[in-house]
């Protein structure tokens, strides 16, 4: 049995939306697993079938999109204890310094001065077809119901309201929060794993067209090996996305490994390795942390869906 950990950002700054996890929670967190695991990169893992065979409890640590804060705040306490982390990473967000479209979306609402917004798509719940704003709760509010809602449409509708959300907010600057490939070759040459987290952060499994998932697999993977000299062989499913076709097409194109969310522990025996179950942590409270951590919060909910 393998404890995927998966982090994203880890920032001493907040953020009201989508909060990085505090760097002294992020420390607690890797002395903790690095305490009651054995930690192991999981593209050395899946493949050993010695260390499958042994009872050991394993954990891996995991990263998604590529922020420079990984290298800057990270990366040090990685070193300090010792442990090796996979980080996947979108290519399009390094090439341009600039963060997922989820990073995006909520960083304009909360940073536009505009106070309305017309989204005028008959797919759209009326309560997100217009928003007007009398101050910054207002837009929080907002974008707190319509960014879930937008990930349960299909890309090309998704994409619609994006563009249409770029246009009005014209003037907000984009933040460059990501890594480059220097910093990239640097975690690489220090003994982390790089793989795919496409190319431009596209929810797979809700692509209509599947040349369109091929090239956000392909073109991520090509970058890739431009860049670190080998073809990654994980790919990581943006927004835990992905369907049969996902899976297909990323087995035709090489890879070996597909990511998933699922909040689980992963077993190597029983389950696909193009629907790897991982772990996320949240900048919580630390007792809620240690209970993801120790599995008694998966537990806990299973055992209350049981009765």
């Amino acid at each position: 049995m393998i404890r995927n950990f998966l982090f994203h950002r880890v920032n001493p700054k907040r953020d009201l939306l989508w909060d990085p996890m505090d760097v002294m929670l992020f420390e607690k967190c890797i002395k903790t697993i690095s305490n009651k695991y054995e930690v192991l990169l999981f593209e050395d893992l899946a493949f050993d079938k010695v260390k499958l065979s042994k009872k050991n409890r394993y954990a891996t640590i995991m990263f998604d999109d590529g922020y420079k804060d990984n290298i800057e705040y990270a990366l040090p306490i990685l070193d300090k204890f010792k442990v090796k982390a996979s980080f996947y990473v979108v290519t399009d967000c390094i090439d341009k310094n600039k963060p997922t479209w989820t990073h995006i979306l909520e960083h304009s609402f909360q940073h536009t001065e505009s106070d309305n917004i017309k989204l005028p798509f008959d797919f759209l719940p009326k309560k997100y077809q217009k928003g007007i704003f009398l101050n910054n709760e207002d837009r929080l509010k907002f974008i707190s119901g319509l960014k879930p809602f937008l990930k349960t449409l299909t890309h090309g509708k998704r994409k619609q309201v994006l563009d249409l959300v770029d246009k009005t907010f014209s003037d907000i600057k984009i933040p460059e929060l990501m890594m480059d490939w220097e910093d990239i070759r640097k975690l690489k040459n220090n003994g982390h794993y790089i793989g795919s987290h496409t190319v431009s952060h596209s929810m797979l499994g809700t692509i209509e067209d599947e040349n369109e998932i091929r090239t956000e697999l392909e073109k991520s993977r090509n970058r890739i090996k431009e860049e670190l000299g080998y073809y990654p062989l994980t790919i990581s499913y943006p927004v835990g996305s992905y369907d049969i076709r996902t899976k297909k097409i990323s087995q035709e194109l090489g890879y070996k490994i597909g990511l998933a969310v699922k909040q689980d522990t992963f077993n190597p025996a029983t389950e696909d390795l193009f629907e790897v179950s991982r772990i996320e942590l949240y900048n919580e409270p630390w007792i809620k942390t240690r209970m993801r951590i120790s599995n008694t919060l998966e537990k806990i909910k299973k055992l209350i869906r049981y009765k």
